[in-house]
């Protein structure tokens, strides 16, 4: 704010106009410092790989972390907040009901899967697959044994 404006605001008075002027700069600047606060930068991964700021000297699932390294410890290229990429159908509540039962991803556990959802299911021998719609198309494999599938159009 140039120093004329600063002047006229004091010898006017504070006016509706100028507090929600000021109000709303002061937002923007605290919404732009929140988000830049978490972000992840090169310099920062750096230095902490260079002392105990990365280490955990608490519990890991070390057969987990072995699969995606690189979500615990990211490389250096990694910058800002990077989302999961993956997730694991063991670690969704496994529903089971009579004749089988199933693992679900969706969006809720994975963010960024905004178009697809995932079913990982067991069906036991003379056990069917309840028919219903949904706006997704779905497609699906058979891993093993034999199946009769009734389309109706």
């Amino acid at each position: 704010m140039s120093e004329e404006r600063k002047a006229k605001i004091m010898q006017d008075g504070v006016s509706r106009r100028s507090v929600l002027g000021i109000g709303s700069a002061a937002l923007a600047a605290a919404a732009f410092g929140e988000l830049s606060a978490h972000a992840q930068t090169r310099e920062g991964t750096r230095k902490a790989e260079g002392d105990h700021s990365s280490s955990n000297p608490g519990q890991e699932n070390k057969p987990l972390l072995a699969e995606n390294p690189h979500s615990n410890m990211p490389p250096p290229t990694d910058q800002g907040d990077v989302g999961p990429i993956w997730y694991s159908y063991d670690l969704t509540h496994k529903r089971i009901q009579e004749g089988g039962w199933t693992h679900q991803v969706t969006q809720r556990e994975l963010p960024s899967s905004t178009e697809i959802a995932g079913v990982n299911m067991r069906l036991t021998a003379g056990s069917f697959r309840e028919l219903h719609w949904h706006t997704a198309d779905e497609w699906s494999i058979m891993l093993y044994g034999n199946a009769r599938v009734t389309v109706l159009n």
